[in-house]
C-alpha cells in the first residue's frame, strides 16, 4: 500500500527546537523528567491549569508500556518495536524484557534521537537499535536495513504505538501507515496502542488541545471507532479497547494485569493490545 501523503523529511536540530515547545519534552516534563526547556515547562504548566489530570494521564500511559510488554512476553514474543519512543525515561522498554531480546526504538524528533543515541544505543547486556524514521513513512521505515537486521519477520514481533498517533493529524496518512504495519507483521505479533480521546472528558480535552495549539503543537484526539480501526482485524486481548487506566486481562495467556489507579476521565485515553492471528 502506498501512503497518500508526501514523504516526510526528518527534522534537523535548529535554533527553534530550543525555543518552541515540543510534544515529547512536554510529556517528559509531565513525567517529572529534566530533558526540557523553559518553553516546554511553560506549556506543561498551561496544560496543567487547563487539564489538572494531565500529569496523571502521562504516568498512566507510561505504566501501560509495562502492561503491553508483559502481555507480549507471556505470549513468548522476544523482539520489540517501539514506534515514537519519546525521550528516555526509566523504565525504558529494554529494561522490561529479558537480556538478549532485541528492542528497536524509532522516532523522528531530532532531540529525542539525540538523547536516544546517547542513552539507548546498545550497551551490554542490552540489545537495542535506535532508528531515525517517521512512522507515516511506514513502508520506508520497515524496509530499512537496520530494522531488517534487528527484527526477524519469521517470528512474532511486539509493537508499541503509545501516545504517538494523536500527534499526527492526517487521518488518511495515519490509517495507511497502520495498515502497512499490520500487513508486515508476522502472525502471532502483538500491536499495543494508546490514544488521546475526548470520549471520557468532553469538556477539558478540547481545552488541553487548545493549550497545545497555542504553544505550536497540533494534537488530534480520536473517537473509539477511529482508534479501533487502527487494529484492523487483529484479535484483542483482555478487555479490548478500554480506558488506558482500566485495561485488564485475565486468561491462560495474559494473567492478572491490575488496572492503574486512575479514573477513565483522568487518563483521557483509550488503550488496546491485539494479536495478529
Amino acid at each position: 500500500m502506498t501512503t497518500a501523503h508526501q514523504p516526510v523529511e526528518l527534522e534537523e536540530l535548529g535554533p527553534e527546537h530550543f525555543t518552541r515547545a515540543r510534544a515529547p519534552r512536554v510529556y517528559d516534563c509531565l513525567l517529572g523528567g529534566v530533558d526540557t526547556y523553559q518553553c516546554d515547562r511553560d506549556a506543561a504548566l498551561d496544560l496543567y491549569m487547563a487539564a489538572p489530570w494531565a500529569a496523571l494521564a502521562a504516568r498512566t500511559n507510561r505504566h501501560f508500556t509495562q502492561t503491553a510488554t508483559g502481555a507480549a512476553l507471556r505470549l513468548g514474543i522476544g523482539q520489540f518495536l517501539d514506534l515514537g519512543c519519546g525521550l528516555p525515561n526509566r523504565p525504558n522498554l529494554h529494561h522490561l524484557v529479558p537480556h538478549g531480546n532485541h528492542v528497536v526504538y524509532v522516532d523522528r524528533d531530532p532531540g529525542v534521537l539525540a538523547h536516544a543515541k546517547s542513552r539507548l544505543d546498545p550497551s551490554p547486556p542490552y540489545t537495542t537499535t535506535v532508528v531515525a524514521a517517521d512512522l507515516l513513512d511506514m513502508e520506508e521505515l520497515l524496509a530499512r536495513g537496520d530494522v531488517a537486521a534487528a527484527l526477524d519477520v519469521d517470528r512474532p514481533i511486539a509493537v508499541t504505538v503509545h501516545d504517538v498517533l494523536p500527534w499526527n493529524a492526517d487521518d488518511t496518512a495515519v490509517a495507511d501507515a497502520m495498515a502497512v504495519l499490520r500487513g508486515w507483521l508476522p502472525t502471532g505479533s502483538t500491536l499495543s496502542i494508546t490514544h488521546l480521546t475526548d470520549h471520557f472528558n468532553a469538556r477539558t480535552v478540547p481545552q488541553a488541545v487548545a493549550v497545545y495549539e497555542r504553544h505550536g503543537i497540533t494534537v488530534r484526539p480520536r473517537s473509539p471507532a477511529e482508534i479501533s480501526a487502527f487494529f484492523g482485524g487483529f484479535t484483542h486481548l483482555g478487555s479490548g479497547l478500554a480506558a488506558v487506566s482500566q485495561w485488564s486481562a485475565h486468561g491462560p495467556n495474559v494473567l492478572n494485569f491490575t488496572p492503574y489507579p486512575a479514573r477513565a476521565s483522568d487518563c483521557a485515553a483509550f488503550a488496546g493490545i491485539a494479536v495478529k492471528t
